[in-house]
């Protein structure tokens, strides 16, 4: 668990690093009044060690690497003011020059020995970048806003196994239902899977036969994510007991999100059953999730009927089956 949230972490790093130097914002007034830092999509991972060390940037107790302040700040005016805080170049952490840096640190954009928000090669712009690393960036702040790694109880979001159809073939996955997403989301992988096109390539996203689509992502804490072009599918999805199908619009993502919990509390199962309540997404494995419906599918499936449990709970009926939501048990080793 201690890689997996240090590997969300590192790559809103990159994230924060890339996209500041993307907007072309300049450096405010330093006469005016410190505001508070902004909350980021990586604050949604529970962190329960703090800094030991002052920001850098900002002199506020969390690591300088995830200053929000540094949006305002050129790559000039952040090396600048690491020098003049007498810190490291590499760790930027005080007592020691780069030399003497015992730190670990790599760039996730050149690999060399220093964070990604003092990385030189975002002078370049992001033009210099990489389009799949762009694409990355995407997947994973998708992944960070649906993902707590480190809590001690299970969280279950609203996750459904459904079947989808398309010319003839037909696969069962398993979705997440999100309301907080406007559009509704295939991976990408899944695409080639369901042979959309047959000159259909992972680095290209002109061959969809139903169009492509534009769109930058907005991040928790007002952040957005660099704009991207999405490949547009027309899938129909269905329940698993063929009582319900409807044709939808899916845009391609390299990746939705990364594991989510399924149930497997056979007393919470047996007191769903009590109610006439199925779930499909239960089990001890974790599949992947293959699509996200959002929004603009939600608002014509879900059936209004909700059933609360004394837990916190609810079980939440769709045309496509139930799926539960909330605050599960505690978590236990092993």
């Amino acid at each position: 668990m201690s890689f997996l949230r240090h590997e969300v972490e590192g790559e809103e790093h990159r994230v924060l690093a890339v996209t500041a130097f993307g907007n072309g914002i300049k450096r405010k007034d330093t006469h005016k009044p410190v505001h508070k830092d902004e909350p980021t999509a990586s604050t949604l991972i529970a962190n329960s060690s703090a800094g030991e060390n002052n920001c850098v940037f900002c002199d506020r107790s969390h690591p300088s690497q995830e200053c929000r302040k540094i949006s305002n700040m050129n790559y000039d005016d952040r090396k600048k003011q690491v020098m003049l805080k007498r810190c490291c170049l590499v760790c930027l952490k005080p007592g020691h020059m780069v030399k003497k840096c015992h730190s670990n640190v790599r760039c996730l954009i050149c690999e060399r020995r220093h964070y990604a928000l003092l990385c030189p090669d975002l002078r370049k712009g992001n033009s210099s970048l990489p389009k799949r690393k762009v694409a990355d960036e995407e997947a994973k702040s998708t992944e960070i806003l649906l993902t707590n790694h480190s809590s001690e109880y299970e969280i279950y979001l609203k996750t459904i196994i459904v079947r989808l159809r398309h010319k003839g073939k037909e696969v069962c996955v398993r979705a997440l239902m999100d309301d907080g997403s406007h559009r509704s989301y295939i991976e990408k992988s899944l695409v080639a899977e369901l042979n959309f096109s047959e000159s259909f390539s992972s680095f290209s996203l002109r061959v969809s036969p139903s169009g492509t689509e534009v769109l930058s992502q907005g991040l928790f804490g007002g952040g957005i994510a660099p704009t991207a072009e999405h490949g547009r599918f027309s899938v129909t999805v269905e329940s698993l007991d063929r009582k319900y199908s409807t044709t939808v619009a899916l845009l391609d993502q390299p990746k939705i999100c990364s594991t989510l919990p399924r149930i497997r509390d056979k007393t919470l199962l047996t007191k769903l059953a009590s109610r006439g309540i199925v779930l499909t997404d239960v089990g001890r494995d974790t599949p992947p999730i293959r699509i996200l419906l959002g929004a603009d599918v939600l608002g014509s499936i879900l059936t209004g009927r909700i059933e609360v449990f004394t837990s916190g709970l609810k079980a939440v009926e769709t045309l496509l089956g139930w799926t539960i939501l909330g605050l599960g048990k505690k978590k236990t080793s092993g």
